[in-house]
């Protein structure tokens, strides 16, 4: 655990990707490593494309791997969100139908992340509500789905984060405080990196309104400038950008924040191979400061 008995995770996304074929068994065998090294404390599953037509089969891989705690996270496969905002630029252009049609398949591959929570034992999940091209320029529409897929997350046994991911018309905070009051079955996450994107961290940390709802902590670090969108990837490690992460872990006691935290930063070489003495460092100085 952390000195401040926050649970820490690595994301499975630190160690699967198209580099390296996405292959999660040898991932799941490091991270069990590094669970049992002490480094971390379980894993947040990122949930893939490459998942949906073998969610059994990798659902027991990471069961039988032994890294699902009860504070254990599942991210919600991105895709989703970006379908549902660009469901939303099709209802603004007057083409109901289609935008249904859209939303429907949206919320049919959400089903199926839910269904992997559940067959893994996960209890809460992180979704991008807004997301893609569309972004929130239509964020009613996403926000008028929020309340169904609470609802069907909780028939999973899941509860749902919202994070507060890149906003290209409004702005995150903004947009989480469009969506109180918050259905029963939600909360918020926080992401370092998108926080530095919009210059909203302290903001955030310290809102009346939201702070009290965040559950969950994203880490990764920024080397951009205030809306640099280009600036989003590579993802860094803490240390490699402008974050201030002591500043983070001060406003994080500040607010009395006993919640989770997750590592984003992927450690995937070229030729498929892990650069596992960078991710031991970070989850280190993770252990420290937060």
């Amino acid at each position: 655990m952390t000195s401040h008995n926050r649970a820490l995770f690595p994301s499975t996304g630190t160690m699967v990707g198209y580099r390296n074929g996405y292959d999660y068994r040898r991932a799941l065998r490091e991270f069990v490593r590094l669970r049992e090294a002490g480094f971390c404390d379980g894993v947040e599953l990122m949930m893939l494309q490459f998942y949906y037509d073998k969610l059994e089969t990798v659902a027991d891989a990471v069961n039988a791997s032994g890294l699902v705690s009860p504070d254990s996270v599942i991210h919600c496969e991105k895709e989703v969100g970006t379908m549902i905002s660009d469901a939303g630029v099709l209802n603004a252009d007057g083409k109901s139908d289609e935008a249904d049609a859209l939303w429907q398949n949206a919320f049919a591959l959400y089903r199926e992340n839910c269904r992997m929570a559940e067959l893994t034992g996960l209890h809460r999940m992180v979704l991008h509500l807004w997301g893609g091209r569309a972004s929130d320029g239509h964020v009613d529409y996403n926000a008028s789905k929020l309340a169904l897929l609470s609802e069907t997350a909780a028939e999973s046994g899941v509860r749902l984060l919202i994070e507060n991911i890149p906003s290209s018309h409004g702005d995150p905070l903004s947009n989480w405080r469009s969506l109180f009051p918050l259905p029963a079955n939600t909360a918020l996450i926080f992401d370092t990196r998108f926080g530095k994107l919009h210059e909203q961290t302290r903001e955030t940390l310290t809102d009346p309104l939201t702070a009290p709802c965040i559950e969950h902590v994203h880490i990764s670090d920024f080397g951009g400038t205030y809306r640099d969108f280009a600036a989003l990837r590579p993802i860094l490690h803490p240390g490699e950008g402008t974050i201030d992460f002591a500043d983070v872990a001060g406003l994080l006691d500040g607010m009395g924040y006993a919640g989770t935290v997750t590592l984003e930063s992927p450690v995937m070489l070229d030729g498929g191979e892990y650069d596992i003495a960078k991710l031991e460092n970070t989850l280190n100085y993770l252990k420290q400061i937060l």
